[in-house]
């Protein structure tokens, strides 16, 4: 026996208290769909996986027929009819995995009931007998799977003689060449079962010693050997035809103590070797040579196999990925290395969910829908889940779906749920199918028939009848519509005057006598005090100020960029006027077109003014003016900050002033927002903030003004 270490690989883990319950997880199955089955042989019940998730099967008390029969599950076999066989401590079910309904032969033993005979241990369907061989706890009995007749007992007459029935049949399979005999594991050695002489022969290994003749697994090759696992850590080859055994042991190592070494599975690999599962390890022998090659558990290998032992069951899937069951959970190689398991002859994305919206019925739903399905005529909110069944990567898969008579082309996703909310009463063929990665081919389509009855208007006679009386009142509609119409004239006439005094009130306000009268004065106190050039540059730029506000305020929108040209000027002005009272600063985002975003004019500067005139003016010390111009997608958001005296200590100075006029031009600037508003079913909104230090003392005023893209048919 040579032993050698196999080459690291890395698992995925379903572990126990995290994503299962109880613990000893055994008996794992392959469907036909490419779902996995394995369940636990303390209390955790059965489970499938897909891959993503996992569904899980109880025993329910209140329906024992329809539920498995116990918490115990100590195999799980897919027969030739497609539908899995789950053997428990208190007989077993038959599922179809994809109705879902479960037939549970608890209670159809023609015996007297008898704990033995309730543990259910093994299955094998024979086709040629039309048979399925079950191990029981009591010995081998037979059921007709087609009809699902009660179970026999196969009991010969005189259970002294030499043709006894063996006690607890632990696994079973039929002989490659001759299937009237079957050979059956006990843990008392091997016996081969004469089907129509209804004889048991107990085979002996002179090798093996007798108390070491527990069988644990056992599987046929065509060639007439058959491999069993005995005892504690025995690989015996048996030929059926010259009755030699080929026997191999497992060494003692520290990893493998003597008490561990019973191996619980026997897979075959193909080449003359076996995968096994060990009480410790998992590994692979050359059955020739014996030399078995392994994994065991490595604290210092997160991704290696599961600690705390107890390698039960061994799957190899549709990629030829190994899977590993045992104590704490469950084993999944990341990567392909064996032969396919080909039990999957299509793959195929599977229907596991089929919502629809108001709910009506709560009963039984299957595992995987391949019926066509009628709705109510109200269920038009529909949502499908579908899956490709155990992935090698589940992150690299994409899906493509359409609804047949609803969308006109595949639509590409990542996602494994999609929904209809909306849906008109008709026919619909739902159609998936999914590639595993981008160089692969997409699947087979997966089609699902669905029909929503039509409600009345969806009927094209409805209509017809509607037409007919929509006609024999379109002469009372008509007058109606022109007195309306008329109406909505007159209101017209009234809005647009009312929109033009606002402008005119705008403009007015743009260019009131306050800034006038102290830009005239400017402007002699320039022309006594400063010298010809820089009154020449003051009155330049006042009157190219006074024309861009005449000139923006013929439209009713303008670019941002003209509006910015436009404040830029009056800061300038009034920063000579004050003689550099104050710092100012325009920053803009890179991102925003501004001469393609259009705003309505005139909306910046009355709020500049305010914080210039009113926050600024009466500061002890230098100010500073912040004007930011911000890209908020389909909007834009220009925030206006000085650290002037605040909105408080402003009043304060305007009700000492003895000459103090009231200014309407806040005012005028919020009418006209509120009107500009209706007119192009926008929502300007203006937010002013009162800035104030820790010890609550104010140190300016920001204001926010968020001002959505205009697209004005009119310009």
């Amino acid at each position: 026996m040579v032993l050698a270490q196999l080459p690291a690989v890395s698992f995925q883990h379903l572990k126990r208290d995290i994503d299962l319950y109880s613990a000893y997880y055994t008996a794992i199955t392959e469907d036909h769909e490419g779902f996995i089955w394995f369940g636990s042989s303390s209390g955790g019940g059965l489970y499938r996986y897909d891959g993503y998730t996992l569904k899980s099967f109880l025993p329910d008390p209140a329906n024992m027929k329809t539920s498995i029969p116990g918490f115990r599950i100590l195999k799980t076999y897919l027969g030739v009819d497609d539908r899995l066989y789950v053997a428990t401590n208190f007989g077993f079910s038959v599922v179809d995995p994809v109705t879902g309904q479960i037939e549970n032969f608890n209670n159809r033993y023609d015996l007297a009931p008898d704990s033995r005979f309730a543990w259910t241990r093994c299955f094998f369907q024979d086709t040629v007998q039309r048979t399925l061989w079950i191990g029981t706890g009591y010995g081998l009995a037979s059921m007709n799977p087609e009809t699902g007749d009660s179970i026999t007992l196969l009991r010969p007459s005189k259970p002294l003689d030499q043709g006894y029935m063996p006690e607890d049949i632990l696994c079973i399979v039929q002989h490659p060449r001759n299937p009237g005999l079957l050979w059956l594991g006990t843990p008392v050695g091997i016996f081969q079962y004469d089907i129509d002489a209804d004889r048991y022969t107990h085979i002996m290994c002179k090798d093996i010693p007798e108390q070491e003749m527990y069988i644990h697994d056992m599987y046929a090759e065509k060639s007439g050997m058959i491999w069993v696992s005995v005892g504690n850590g025995y690989i015996g080859g048996f030929n059926t035809d010259t009755q030699q055994w080929i026997v191999h042991r497992l060494p003692v190592y520290a990893p493998l103590p003597a008490s561990g070494r019973s191996v619980n599975r026997l897979l075959p690999a193909g080449g003359n070797e076996a995968w096994l599962a060990t009480e410790t390890s998992v590994g692979k022998m050359n059955l020739s040579t014996g030399r078995f090659e392994n994994w065991d558990y490595n604290a210092d290998r997160p991704d290696g196999l599961l600690p705390n032992y107890i390698f039960l069951d061994l799957l190899n899937d549709r990629h030829g990925r190994l899977w590993v069951t045992s104590w704490h959970g469950v084993n999944i190689a990341r990567q392909a290395f064996m032969q396919p398991s080909g039990v999957v002859k299509e793959v195929k994305v599977a229907m596991t969910g089929i919502d629809a919206s108001p709910v009506y019925e709560t009963g039984f739903k299957p595992l995987i829908y391949k019926e066509d399905i009628t709705l109510h005529k109200d269920q038009r909110d529909i949502t499908f889940q579908y899956v490709l069944p155990n992935p090698l990567d589940p992150a690299t898969v994409s899906y493509q779906y359409m609804l047949e008579g609803y969308d006109s082309d595949w639509i590409t996703t990542d996602q494994r749920r999609v929904r209809y909310p909306k849906l008109p009463g008709g026919s619909y063929s739902f159609m998936v199918r999914a590639k595993e990665r981008d160089d692969q081919s997409w699947t087979n389509v997966t089609s699902l028939k669905l029909y929503i009855p039509k409600r009345l208007i969806e009927f094209w006679w409805f209509w017809g009848i509607a037409g007919v009386l929509f006609l024999s009142i379109v002469v009372f509609i008509n007058r109606l519509l022109l007195s309306k119409a008329k109406k909505t004239e007159r209101l017209k006439a009234e809005f647009e005057h009312q929109l033009s005094e606002i402008q005119m009130q705008a403009l007015r306000a743009q260019m009131n006598p306050h800034f006038l009268f102290n830009s005239l004065n400017s402007i002699k106190y320039f022309a006594i005090s400063k010298s010809k050039d820089e009154t020449a540059a003051y009155l330049s730029k006042f009157s190219l100020l006074v024309r861009a506000i005449l000139n923006n305020s013929k439209s009713r929108t303008i670019s941002l960029k003209d509006e910015l040209d436009a404040l830029q000027l009056y800061i300038e002005i009034e920063h000579l006027r004050l003689d550099g009272k104050f710092d100012y600063q325009i920053d803009i985002d890179s991102g925003i077109h501004i001469k393609q975003a259009q705003i309505p004019p005139m909306i910046l500067q009355p709020y500049v003014e305010n914080a210039i005139w009113h926050g600024l003016m009466h500061k002890d010390g230098r100010g500073k003016l912040l004007v930011q111009v911000k890209d908020m997608g389909h909007q834009i958001q220009c925030i206006i900050e000085d650290n002037g005296i605040g909105r408080l200590k402003a009043s304060e100075f305007r009700g000492k002033q003895t000459d103090h006029k009231k200014s309407v031009g806040m005012q005028i600037t919020s009418d006209r927002i509120a009107l500009i508003n209706r007119i192009y079913q926008i929502d300007t909104q203006v937010h002013v903030i009162d800035l104030m230090d820790e010890h609550g003392t104010a140190t300016g005023t920001r204001v926010v003004i968020n001002i959505p893209l205009i697209h004005d048919e009119e310009e």
